[in-house]
């Protein structure tokens, strides 16, 4: 048994001897050529000697192409011939062999392998490279878009946000140049160029802190709303829809406007609604209508100050409502700005209205300028600039008292001149007119006086019709007469009739005459007859009755009746002509 165990413990060592002295062989081999799964340059040397792998170093040396990839995955090529590419054997081969483990000829079957790289294993023109790299196409700066930097946009929703970076395909040439030649030199046959960081790139991008901060300001901004209040129901509305074309933010993202922008922007608002200077539209009183240039009554907005006030409210940043600033406003805002309460002179028909809340509180002849001498009175829309009792006038050749001054341009204004004239209206004022004024009956100017207020407009135009107003007395009314039928028999006249006779005229109306008027006064000189009543004799076909005259008489007094020729002779058979009117002189 013993002896038998000797004998196989002899043959399993006989074995193992030779198995060693076969691997050993095996590994001698590989002494001399490269193990499994070598590669040098990426070319597989497996199995080869130092001789056969510089061979095959040589043999792929001549085919070497370097393909190069651009950002939008365009390839160029530059062929290893171009600039004198070549194997050169150094040693390095040998090295590589030497220093392999020729013992692990058997694990380098199942391994990856061994990878060498060598640098110095070729030989080419640096000059001719640089040249062919500069050559390609992706190298042309004509052909290169640059990088756009992100930036703060207006999106479709109204906000605002980042639009992201581009990359563009501008090259870095010293950079392609570098990496080509690290390439070349390492045996690569590859080279990406987006990979190698050879483009270059926005400098601001997406994730700026400081860009984040603009878009959040720039929203900010943008949620402003500022309304203007012109007056009556009208607003304007500046919102970021304008506004926002105006803004920036500076270096160290503070928000700005542009200024000159902004001053555009107010002066469109004032070439909108200023009112001075423009021609308005008016109705006249006798239903024409003129078209008045606003002179002083209106709007007109002071830009200058306006356009300071509203830059520093758009820096606010906050939604406001503001009024603009004015040198002039008016009282309402409308078709012309007038209203319904104002004065209207007519300087065709010499005639002036004033109107109080909608109800006519005066309507009388005047005297205006007088034309012949160069002085008629301004035509325009003006305002009582301010009133005053018991004035005094003065110019450079009159010196004028007067109880009622409403001045409305510079020297020129409304005021009573009783005390100088006793008719007014027709075509006085052509020869024999103001230097300016408007001359007034005073119990109308005081009418006017005591219910008008500084700022009433005052319209001042030229008809183009004349109403054939005539000439009136200073103490002209208007009465109507609502009585109809009528009479016979004819008027009659008492009083005085000397030189200095003042008459009373009364022009009958609509209505019936009184067939014998009657007037009696206990003395001619110096007395004064009131409360005198029209009335009809038994023969006045109606029984209507007529109108009542409340009338005071002063000294020497006439009547006789101005109607028609029929009046005169035997009262009105028509049912009247018109109003009574009483002229007193």
């Amino acid at each position: 048994m013993r002896k038998r165990t000797v004998w196989l413990l002899a043959i399993v060592l006989a074995l193992l001897i030779c198995v060693i002295g076969a691997y050993c062989a095996i590994g001698m081999y590989y002494t001399s050529h490269f193990l499994k799964n070598t590669e040098i340059n990426g070319i597989d040397v497996s199995e080869l000697t130092v001789a056969g792998a510089e061979k095959l170093l040589a043999q792929d040396a001549e085919d070497y192409r370097l393909v190069i990839t651009g950002i939008d995955e365009e390839q160029e090529t530059i062929a290893g011939s171009v600039f004198d590419y070549a194997f050169v054997s150094n040693g390095e081969v040998q090295e590589f062999l030497d220093g392999q483990q020729f013992l692990a000829w058997l694990p380098a079957f199942f391994s990856d392998g061994q990878s060498y790289s060598m640098d110095t294993s070729v030989t080419y023109d640096e000059e001719k490279l640089a040249a062919a790299v500069s050559e390609l196409s992706m190298m042309q700066e004509d052909q290169w878009v640059a990088p756009e930097n992100a930036y703060v946009a207006l999106l479709e929703d109204g906000t605002y946000g980042i639009i992201e970076e581009t990359k563009g395909t501008e090259l870095d040439t010293e950079k392609v140049q570098e990496v080509a030649l690290t390439a070349v030199n390492a045996g690569k046959k590859s080279l990406n160029l987006e990979m190698a960081e050879c483009y270059t790139t926005a400098e601001v991008t997406s994730e700026d802190e400081s860009l984040i901060e603009e878009v959040s300001l720039y929203n900010q901004y943008a949620s402003m709303v500022i309304n203007y209040y012109m007056s009556g129901d009208v607003v304007v509305t500046l919102d970021s829809s304008t506004f926002m074309e105006w803004f920036s933010l500076d270096a160290d993202n503070n928000p700005c406007f542009d200024y000159d922008s902004v001053a555009a922007w107010v002066d469109t608002l004032a070439d909108t609604y200023d009112t001075i200077g423009t021609q308005e539209p008016f109705v006249t009183s006798n239903g024409e209508t003129v078209y008045v240039e606003a002179v002083t009554y209106g709007w007109e907005m002071d830009r200058e100050s306006e356009t300071a006030e509203l830059y520093e409210l758009l820096l606010a940043g906050q939604t406001e409502g503001r009024s603009p600033v004015w040198t002039r406003s008016a009282l309402t805002r409308g078709t012309n700005d007038i209203g319904d309460t104002y004065v209207e002179i007519d300087y065709t028909n010499q005639r002036m209205w004033y109107y109080k809340d909608g109800e006519l509180l005066v309507e009388t002849p005047v005297v205006t300028g007088n034309t012949s001498a160069g002085n008629a009175s301004p035509e325009g829309i003006y305002y009582i600039v301010y009133k005053e009792q018991n004035a005094t006038l003065t110019g450079e050749t009159y010196e004028t008292p007067v109880d009622y001054w409403m001045p409305f341009y510079g020297n020129v204004g409304i005021h009573d001149a009783d005390s100088w004239r006793s008719t007014y209206g027709g075509t006085i004022y052509m020869t024999s007119g103001s230097h300016g004024c408007i001359n007034t009956p005073t119990a109308q100017a005081q009418t006017i006086y005591e219910n008008i207020e500084a700022g009433t407009p005052v319209v001042c135009y030229s008809s183009g019709i004349d109403y054939g107003y005539g000439t009136a007395s200073s103490g002209t009314s208007y009465v109507a007469n609502s009585s109809t039928g009528s009479t016979s028999g004819t008027d009659s006249t008492t009083g005085d009739d000397d030189s200095d006779e003042d008459n009373i005229i009364i022009i009958d109306g609509a209505g019936s005459d009184a067939s014998d008027i009657d007037y009696s006064a206990s003395s001619d000189y110096g007395t004064a007859e009131t409360n005198r009543i029209d009335e009809d004799d038994s023969s006045d076909s109606t029984s209507t009755g007529d109108a009542e005259f409340e009338i005071t008489i002063s000294d020497e007094t006439t009547w006789s009746d101005s109607g028609d020729t029929s009046d005169e002779a035997s009262g009105d058979t028509s049912g009247g002509d018109g109003n009574d009117v009483i002229v007193i002189e």
